[in-house]
Order: C-alpha cells, then structure tokens, then sequence
C-alpha cells in the first residue's frame, strides 16, 4: 500500500486530526457474501474504480488486493477477514471481506462487533445460500444495518426477481431495490438507478448514461412506485403530504429517509450488477457512502457501553471522538514466524500513538504498544497515531488476543466480548516424537490467530485434540502448521473417554499382609461400596467405629480407593459415580503404615468392582441440530438409528431446531453426515450431558475393537 491511498485527513508522520465531521465521513463496512458469492471480486472492483489500484486482479489469477495467504490462493476461498480501503466521493471506507466459506463464517461475529454497516452479497445465478441466511442472523444479533447486491447477473440462470423473493422469504425481511438490472444473464447491459431514474449502460468497459430502454420501462414504473411507497410509510410527514395532497418526495428526501430506513433496519435496499464485469459496482460504491452508518451515526444506535473491569457492574460510556479516553477492540490476530504479532483493532474512542503503554482492559495488563499500521491485504503502512473511527494495526502486543479490548491506563475499560460458536469437529492429532514440541507449540499460534480452532490435551485419552469449524478449517490449520511453523501432524478419530461404575452393592474387603524378616506390611478394611446416580461422582464416607482403623490411617484407604478407580476392570477405563464407606477393619501396632492400607483400600475397590456387577458407561451428548423444513425427517431418521433420543423440536427461522441426546461414540464424524443430508445447509452444537450405560452388545464390540 502506497501513501498517495492513505485517507485524505490522514498523512503518514499523523500531522493531521480528525474533525468530527470528518469522522462523519468514515465507513466501516463488512463484506459479506457465500462461498462463490463473488465479494472478493467485489472488493477488487471498488478498489480499481477508486483508483486504488491501476487493474484489476482476479481470483483465478490469485493476484487479488484481498487474498493473500497461500492457503486462500490455493484453494479460492477467504480464510479471515481481510481489509482495504478506498475513497470515494469524499468519503473513506474501510472495507473488510469475510469468510463466506462455512468453515471459516464465524470469524465474521468479531468483524460485524467493530463495523458500522454490511454489504451483503447474493449470487444472481445460484440465490439465497445457508451461509447468506447464517450472515443475517449475525447481523441481526449485532444490530448492524446492511444494503444488498445481488451480483453475477451476467451469469446464466441469474434471475433478478426470483433472487429478490428468496431474500425475502428466506431472510424475512423487506427489501427495496434501488437499482434493476437491464437484461439478465447472457442479455444483461446496465442497471437503472431508480432514485434519479437514470439508466447505465456498459460496453467494452466503459460506463455511461444511456437513454432508458423501452424493455425495461414497465418494470421502472413498478419499482419506482414500490421505492417510493416503502419509503413514504416510514415517514409521517412524507405519507400525510402524499395522501392530502399526493406530494411526491424529492430526490434527496428518498435519500435521507432511506438512510433512516437502513439504519433503524426497517427496509434493506437492494442493489444489482455484476463485480466482474463492472456493472452496477459505482452505484453500490454509492450506496455505501449515502446510507451505511459512520461511526458516529453507528454509536447513536448503539452506544459505546462497556464496564469497569474492576466492577463490572458498573458501566462507561464512551464517545466516537478524539477528546475522550482511547480505546479500542482487537477483531484480528496475525502472527508471522519472522515479523511477529498483529493485533487489529477499530479505534471507538481517542487516539493511540505508536508505542505507547496501554491496558488490555479484559484480561487488566499492561501492554507495551509497538509501530502502528494501516492495512491492505497484505500491504502495511507506517504510521504514528490511530484515531477513533479507524482501523489499524498494533504490533508485538504480548497478552492481547481477538475479542479483547484496548484502552487507556488512566482510563480503564472492557467492551462486551464476542461468543463463537463451539467447534464440533474434534479429532486427534498424530505426530512423530521429534515433531511434537514443535506441532503443539505451532498450533497454540495458530489458535491465537483463530479463535475459532481449540487445540487441547484430553486428559481422559491422552490424546491431543484439535477441534475446528469443519473438516476444510482442520485441513488448512494443517497446511498452515507445516507452512508457517514447519510442523507435519496428521488427524484421525478420536478415542471416546469410557467410565465404568457398578450396578449393585457389595461388601468387601481388602488386606494386605506381608511377613519378611524384620518389620512387616499389615492393613485390613472392610468396604461397602453402592452406586450413585449418573454424574453423582465419587463419596468417601469413614463410619469406622472403636477406633479398629487408626485415624491416620483412613485418609491412605481412601487414597487407595481413588487409585483404583483410574483404571476399572471392564476395560481399564475410570470409575466414577460410586459411594464408598469405610465400615470395618484392623490393624497392627508395628505392621500397619499408610501404605499398607493405601494397598489394602485399593485391593478392596478391585474386589468391589468384580463383586458389583461393573459395568461400562459412555459420555451422552446434548445436541441442538437446526435444520430446513424438508430434510428434518430424514435428520431425525439418521439421529434414531445413531442411538439417539429425540427430546423435542422447535420452530427456528425457516427450519426447526432438533434437541436430542446421543451417544458420543455415534457421533463422532457427524458433521460430514449432516453437510451431505442437508446440503451444508444444517448446523448443530453439542455439550456433554452425562454419562448412561453402554448396551451390553456395543459393549462386546468395545471391548474387541480395544483389544
């Protein structure tokens, strides 16, 4: 990235500030569209006709301003967000393109927590997708107002009405074209802007105004009667002056009550064209600037509230200005081998010189901050200060990671933190000895990088766990270990963590005693052992009574105990759920010692467990699986024959939401069964529910696949 692009109120020595007007010409603006949705192309074609760039790269030709990793290159997708700027019209906007891919969408949530406003992208040819419905959602939840373009009209099957209608039956929202194509698919030629009913026209590249053809004239007449209705009746003076009087709104009453309409979510203006063609981009790039959010506009929807993060009952509230304290929120972490860590942030409030002391307000330490950037793709900036309303960079912040918030030492402060949803692709990593140090150290980075990835030692198996949005994010992770890092690992179904417990009472006894010259080894204890509900745990209770057992002696029988319940006599696996109850015993006043009845505690426990009927228990999960209307039947048919239990279905958008409990070990692939029943349109969470005994069959075969 070159100085002559940085923003106009800004130069590379930070000589000049930011007014607030100023600050009323920024937009920062999520890009948001599905996988083979076209916003990276998008991107490139508003940069070029802002003259960021003098030509316009292409995703096959892997030389985009906005896709960089080679990871992202190989494979055509965008893997995290990524930023660029341009000018336009006296306006700045801060464009971040975000995963489409549904592996990688929820890297979203941290970008839609700093932006003012979204683009959201529709194919033309293909509709409404799962991810476009999932990228609603999101925007919703983070009450961030967007406009839509429906893109690739130059493609065959793009259908302009159709796409519309799928917005919104699917999104359930009103939409508001703005602009029409002219012609679709192989026929389509330009775009008429319905506010100043003018029609354009492209040819050889070259955008110009054109006459408005005769076969578009009725569908005008229908949309621009739609536009101007929809916006009237979100204004009582525009609908009185219409009804008494049939006034008719002018061009820039359309515009500044549509902003309102956008801002308070009430219409989603619709915009068409094609980004690789440059048809109708102008027009979005207009759309953009006139009706999304500026930061300002954006606190005055929803104010700048954090806490204390000494009381967090207590509020602040900051302004989107250079008087008040700074503070910021980190959306994005970058790490290089060579260069280091990058934290990017979107400045709410104050300024920010290059290293400066500042307070990692959600975690409470100080942080040294280091050189300061502005971003491009790939390309960085140098510069000495970032203000509030920007997006920039902050280098080797030591304790800081995505989510957390920045502020000032004097003036402490922790913004609401972004929740992602769980990973439930879990499998296990396999790696040779010489390469572990070396893989575990490179995933620990590569999760700071990727909230989304967990990377843990499962204490139950002993396995290391790698856990991720999909099987594609778990491929790239590993390319990327061996790429960044140099650490070569492979993934493979993870062991299902066993307990074992006992299904009736018994009482036993453990002794221990041992004569060879000189001092011996006596211990004896009498226990009673019963089983407890599932998820009850473990119960020690001494009712030892006449002192047969010395009191110091009992903590060592419960000692043994503990220690023969980590490996049961079913399979091996831990025992849980089980009360144990010293009742009886004896002692020798020269044999007897903590160890001898740490073995005696123990061998009673074993007795107890071939006595009790010991019997093999396998972890439930509680799943929530949403769904479209019409595979929920074969969902539920697949989740019966996985040993599930359905426990109820609810309504949830256009789909329901199964709630069910199955068996782990049922489960383990699932995510690759649900992509293929539901066409990558199902999503599901899961939690551990507890533990229930596993069928005396599927134990049989546990136990012969162990062996």
């Amino acid at each position: 990235m070159c100085e002559d692009v940085l923003p106009h109120y800004f130069d590379a020595e930070g000589e000049k500030g930011m007014t607030e007007s100023q600050i009323t010409r920024i937009r920062n603006v999520a890009l948001m569209a599905h996988g083979g949705g076209g916003a990276t192309t998008l991107a490139e074609t508003l940069f070029y006709n802002a003259g960021v760039i003098p030509k316009r790269g292409t995703v096959e030709g892997k030389n985009t301003v906005l896709r960089s990793e080679p990871e992202e290159l190989e494979r055509g997708l965008t893997i995290a967000p990524q930023i660029g700027h341009f000018q336009w019209k006296g306006v700045e906007i801060n464009i971040i393109d975000t995963p489409g891919y549904i592996d990688f969408i929820e890297h979203t949530r941290a970008v839609l927590n700093v932006v003012g406003g979204a683009v959201l992208v529709y194919s033309g040819a293909s509709g409404v997708k799962t991810e476009n419905t999932r990228f609603w959602s999101m925007i919703q939840e983070a009450q961030v107002p967007g406009i839509g373009f429906i893109n690739k009209m130059d493609k065959p099957r793009a259908d302009f009405i159709r796409v519309l209608g799928e917005i919104e039956q699917d999104l359930q929202v009103t939409t508001l074209p703005v602009t029409i194509p002219i012609g679709q698919g192989e026929s389509f030629a330009g775009i008429v802007d319905l506010i100043p009913m003018t029609a354009w026209s492209a040819k050889d590249g070259v955008f110009t105004q054109i006459e408005m053809p005769d076969s578009v004239k009725q569908d005008v007449a229908y949309y621009r009667t739609q536009l101007i209705e929809k916006i009237i009746e979100t204004d009582d003076e525009l609908l009185e002056a219409y009804l008494e009087n049939e006034t008719l709104p002018t061009e820039e009453q359309l515009h500044e009550r549509l902003k309102e309409a956008v801002l308070t979510r009430r219409l989603l203006p619709i915009f068409c064209g094609s980004g690789g063609a440059n048809i109708g981009v102008r027009a979005l790039a207009n759309g953009i600037s006139q009706y999304l959010p500026s930061p300002i506009d954006k606190a005055a929807i929803k104010p700048l509230i954090g806490v204390n993060p000494n009381n967090r009952d207590q509020e602040i509230a900051r302004s989107v200005s250079e008087e008040d304290p700074f503070s910021a929120v980190v959306f994005k972490t970058a790490i290089d081998p060579f260069s280091g860590k990058l934290s990017v942030v979107r400045v709410f409030s104050g300024t920010l010189q290059a290293d400066s002391a500042l307070l990692n307000g959600t975690r409470d330490l100080k942080e040294k901050g280091g050189h300061l950037y502005l971003l491009e793709g790939n390309d960085m900036t140098q510069v000495d200060v970032l203000k509030a309303g920007q997006i920039g960079a902050i280098a080797r912040l030591a304790h800081t990671h995505t989510g957390d918030t920045l502020c000032d030492i004097s003036a402490p402060i922790h913004y609401h933190r972004v929740r992602y949803q769980e990973p439930v692709f879990s499998y296990a990593v396999e790696v040779e000895t010489k390469m572990e140090d070396k893989v575990a150290t490179g995933l620990a980075k590569l999760c700071d990088e990727d909230p989304t990835l967990h990377f843990y030692r499962d204490e139950d198996t002993h396995e290391m766990i790698l856990a991720g949005m999909g099987q594609t994010h778990l491929a790239v992770t590993l390319d990327r270990l061996q790429r960044k890092y140099g650490g070569k690992a492979s993934l493979k179904v993870p062991k299902v963590a066993y307990r074992e417990t006992i299904t009736r009472a018994c009482r036993v006894q453990g002794k221990l005693k041992k004569q060879s010259g000189g001092r011996g080894q006596f211990g004896d204890c009498w226990i009673e052992v019963e089983p407890l509900p599932r998820g009850a745990g473990f119960v020690f209770e001494d009712r030892v009574v006449g002192g047969v057992i010395p009191r110091n002696f009992i903590p060592s029988v419960e000692k043994g105990v503990v220690e023969a319940m980590n490996k049961g006599v079913v399979g091996g696996y831990p025992v849980v759920d089980v009360q144990v109850n010293l009742v009886d015993g004896s002692h020798h006043s020269v044999d007897s010692s903590d160890n001898a009845f740490r073995t005696a505690g123990s061998m009673a426990f074993r007795s107890a467990m071939e006595q009790g009927g010991a019997v093999l228990l396998e972890p439930l999960m509680s799943m929530e699986i949403s769904v479209p209307d019409e595979v929920m039947g074969d969902v539920i048919g697949d989740m019966n024959s996985r040993r599930g239990k359905i426990t109820g279905v609810t309504p949830r958008g256009n789909g329901q939401t199964i709630h069910c409990e199955t068996p782990m070990s049922e489960i383990l692939d699932y995510g690759n069964s649900l992509n293929a029943m539901t066409s990558g349109r199902g999503i599901y969470t899961m939690r551990l529910a507890n533990y229930q005994e596993v069928p005396s069959h599927i134990a049989r075969k546990v136990l012969e696949q162990q062996n």
